[in-house]
Parts: C-alpha cells; sequence; structure tokens
C-alpha cells in the first residue's frame, strides 16, 4: 500500500503491549535503492526501556510488520522490539528534504517541485515523487489546465539519477512525459 508521507508524519507508535514509543517525525531513506531504512521517532518517556533512546530526542525503527491505522501499532513488545531500535543518525537521507526540491529534466528543463513522497509501506520502499508541473513543462508536454487549476504528476524513482538540492531525472522532457501518471 503506498502512502504519501505526510500521511506517516505525526503518527503515534505502540508497541504490542501498549508502550506508546513516540511519534513519527521522519522516514530514512537509501537514496540510491529508494528503500527505507528506517522511521524517525521522537521517543517519549516509555520508550527509555528500549536503551537507545537515553540522553537522546529521537530513536530510528528499523522497518518491520506494522498495522496502521491512526496510529503504527508494532507487532513487537517492548522488550522484543530493543533489536528494531537503533540510535537516530543525521547522516541518513530524509524523505522531507525531497519536499519541495526542484525537479529538472536531463537537459537541464525545469518538470516542477516536489510536493509529496509515496512510500510502499509493504515493501518499505519509495516508488514515486509527486511534482506538481511548473508552466513551462505543462506547454511543453502540450498538456492542458484549467485556469486556476495546478497539475501534479507522479514519477516514478527509477528516473531519477541524482537527488541534492535539486532532483536531476534521467530523462528528457518525452521520457517524463511516458512514464508520469497524472493524479486527480
Amino acid at each position: 500500500m503506498e502512502v504519501p508521507l505526510e500521511n506517516l508524519k505525526e503518527k503515534k507508535m505502540i508497541s504490542s503491549d501498549a508502550y506508546e514509543i513516540g511519534e513519527i517525525l521522519d522516514v530514512r531513506y537509501d537514496p540510491f535503492e529508494w528503500k527505507v531504512e528506517g522511521l524517525k521517532v521522537k521517543a517519549n518517556r516509555s520508550s527509555e526501556k528500549l536503551a537507545a533512546g537515553l540522553g537522546k530526542s529521537s530513536v530510528m525503527i528499523l522497518p518491520t510488520d506494522f498495522v496502521v491505522n491512526d496510529v503504527f501499532l508494532l507487532s513487537q513488545s517492548i522488550k522484543t522490539l530493543k533489536d528494531s531500535v537503533v540510535p537516530d543518525n543525521n547522516n541518513i537521507s530524509s524523505l522531507s528534504s525531497l519536499v519541495p526540491a526542484k525537479v529538472v529534466t536531463r537537459d537541464n528543463i525545469l518538470v516542477g517541485n516536489v510536493t509529496t513522497v509515496m512510500v510502499n509501506i509493504d515493501t518499505w520502499t519509495v516508488p514515486s515523487i509527486v511534482v506538481r508541473l511548473d508552466k513551462t513543462a505543462i506547454e511543453a508536454m502540450k498538456m492542458k489546465k484549467g485556469f486556476f487549476s495546478k497539475i501534479s504528476v507522479a514519477i516514478g524513482t527509477d528516473t531519477i539519477r541524482s537527488c541534492a538540492d535539486m532532483i536531476h531525472l534521467d530523462v528528457n522532457m518525452d521520457g517524463v512525459r511516458e512514464s508520469m501518471t497524472v493524479l486527480e
């Protein structure tokens, strides 16, 4: 199941024995493989039992089985959760850093800005970014838009060449048009 990044942030994480671990702040990912490395969680007092968060305000919980509703319900008790928790590491990239990055094609034509990032919580991968198209990109792709409406598209992470201050795609504008999915 794919969910936008903002639907994960600020959700509470609860262990199977009803300890509130904390609140999800961000998602850490590998920018080369587009795999989720862990969930950055603002640790609560009850999470001191995890030991990884002592003296720190956040921990990273490695991807595991969750039941996701209004909260993230872990299948593990707080005792068995210790193996899935490590101190948070700011050297690991965060998905939040991609919003609102500019997206450009291989030939440096502006496509638009990232509005969110999609996360597949079944496979713990990052399949796509959602981009609000720039006016010049809409014209270049000969798309029609309403007077006040903006066009947002999903672009697969498999077309991304690099991420830094801007996201550089490995395709030209025709490649973007072929691979994108228009969102409503």
